[in-house]
């Protein structure tokens, strides 16, 4: 099965299983029962078609949640909050995993740098700065991550970074410094700065225009955003 087919598979699977989920969850809230058996079935379903696309924490969530209903179809009226739960589940796995398919889809679609790019994110959030580094490397580029002035500056000369993805709200690290510092070590090649922050770019071009990044991106676009655009940078900036 080629990767389009099986992409293309799993996204219909995801969109009717969660219909089925959710119409499951209202047929069994009634007092009479009757949409047990149909659920147990749609249930048998999904878990087949998760099994075949290799998605074995949606089959078993599916297979679970089928014995509850069975249980339910057989007139067992205990068996209804377990099958409640495991529904409640099985729709969190759902949604999780439409989630990072969508976000698949975006990155499928991006326009890349022509290669992979060195990109140092420096972020006094680790989560954050992981996060993010995710998407990157997603997107073709090398990344590290540095939470200090001591451990960036020691990436500009063991790294040797193309991109600089400097958070600029950080207490105990001086951005125009850091940026400066950056700009000093690479001053011999090409490279380019992109300041990032949860307030709006208007609010940071005014307050920090002193340090002339190259752009300045809000993550209130979210992560796949703040990567496109710096992609689309590095595309006209490198070639």
């Amino acid at each position: 099965m080629s990767t389009l087919v099986s992409e293309s598979m799993l996204s219909r699977l995801l969109e009717s299983a969660r219909h089925r989920v959710v119409t499951g969850m209202a047929s069994i809230s009634r007092p009479t029962l009757d949409g047990a058996p149909q659920l147990a079935a749609d249930l048998h379903t999904i878990a087949g078609e998760a099994a075949m696309l290799d998605r074995p924490e949606l089959s078993k969530a599916a297979s679970d949640g089928e014995g509850a209903a069975r249980m339910l179809a057989a007139g067992r009226s205990e068996a209804l909050v377990p099958c409640m739960r495991l529904l409640r589940r099985l729709g969190y796995l759902l949604q999780e995993a439409s989630e990072a398919q969508d976000l698949k889809t975006s990155t499928a679609q991006r326009i890349a740098p022509a290669g992979p790019r060195r990109l140092l994110i420096v972020d006094d959030s680790q989560v954050a700065a992981l996060a993010l580094a995710d998407v990157f490397e997603m997107h073709d580029f090398s990344v590290r991550v540095a939470s200090s002035m001591e451990k960036a500056t020691e990436l500009f000369s063991a790294f040797v970074p193309d991109v600089l993805v400097s958070d600029i709200h950080m207490p105990n690290l001086d951005v125009a410094e850091l940026c400066r510092r950056f700009r000093a070590d690479a001053v011999d090649r090409r490279t380019a700065v992109i300041l990032v922050s949860g307030r709006a770019e208007s609010e940071l071009r005014e307050r920090l225009s002193d340090i002339k990044p190259d752009a300045f991106v809000s993550k209130l676009a979210g992560a796949v955003a703040v990567v496109t655009r710096v992609s689309a940078i590095c595309r006209d900036m490198f070639g």
